[in-house]
């Protein structure tokens, strides 16, 4: 994919994948449900092999330079593919024969769009809007991570959501805002219920979200993962920059690394790119490709 010079927005996302569809025939690509707004959670599929893995970007709407990550990603591999040719050191065929891997790019569009424009767009009705900027205290919304109803979709997963709901308030989150609201339920937001349903269907071995910022990897939950989950983040460490560390307080507890982990017993990741302050600009992206690129091949050989 090429560098984007502006803000990654899901106009962006589905002109990529479109892209990457006419350019290499036979790409798998579709949406797995629909946002709030009604915008395709997309999905695009690298390889064919029995084993199952996933990556998912962009949970939170101003992490959206992970939505770049993985699609710049997704175009390199289909490109050594056709060429019969490696990625990070790799035989990219044998990639394939080996693993099938679902990325979604973009778990959270309508906040990506909050974040990346800054503002509401304009076919948003007045009550909506009034709500939206209540949410906010701000007609800026550059650092909006919530969906479109206010809920923040890293919180909004079935595991230990009820702790997640209690913290809230520690944190001063009184309701729907920018960041921190676990929702009314578990899975009371179409986005995250669609990734869960998706991840059952497919019955993924291994899966990866995508955060920024901070060069850190978070493994397990609450002692349900499997021995081998540590050995692949200890692995993770040694072939990127990015150091294994344990999550705290309101982010333990409620996201989909650690549904995956509890629900599937699995090894699943949460793994923060870059440093700085989101949303990381783009100046910053071939740095991140580049250390994270090791993880992203990495991980379909284990």
């Amino acid at each position: 994919m090429k560098k984007k010079e502006k803000p990654y927005t899901y106009e962006f996302l589905e002109a990529d994948l479109r892209k990457l569809a006419a350019d290499y025939g036979g790409v798998e690509w579709g949406s797995i449900g629909k946002s709030r707004w009604g915008r395709e959670l997309f999905y695009i599929r690298l390889g064919h092999g029995k084993k199952k893995i996933s990556y998912n970007g962009a949970h939170h709407g101003m992490e959206w330079i992970t939505s770049v990550l993985l699609m710049k990603f997704a175009g390199d591999y289909l490109s050594a593919e056709e060429q019969r040719g490696s990625l990070g050191g790799f035989s990219v065929e044998a990639l394939s024969e080996k693993t099938s891997l679902y990325i979604i790019p973009m778990v959270n569009p309508d906040g990506v769009e909050l974040s990346a424009t800054g503002r509401i767009p304009l076919w948003v009705g007045d009550k909506e809007r009034k709500f939206l900027e209540s949410c906010n205290g701000s007609s800026n919304f550059g650092r909006w991570q919530a969906n479109a109803a206010g809920v923040d979709l890293n919180h909004n997963y079935d595991a230990l959501w009820e702790r997640s709901k209690a913290l809230e308030t520690e944190y001063g989150i009184y309701g729907p805002g920018a960041t921190r609201f676990s929702g009314t339920a578990p899975f009371s937001e179409p986005e995250s219920k669609a990734l869960a349903d998706f991840t059952i269907e497919k019955d993924f071995e291994l899966a990866i979200a995508f955060h920024s910022q901070g060069k850190v990897i978070y493994q397990g939950f609450q002692g349900k993962e499997p021995p081998l989950s540590l050995k692949i983040a200890r692995a993770f460490e040694k072939i990127s920059p990015y150091r294994l560390e344990r999550e705290e307080g309101i982010a333990s507890v409620g996201g989909y690394k650690d549904w995956f982990v509890e629900k599937m017993g699995r090894p699943g990741y949460t793994i923060e790119v870059g440093e700085g302050r989101n949303p990381l600009p783009t100046e910053s992206f071939p740095i991140i490709y580049k250390e994270t690129l090791p993880v992203l091949v990495g991980a379909m050989t284990v």
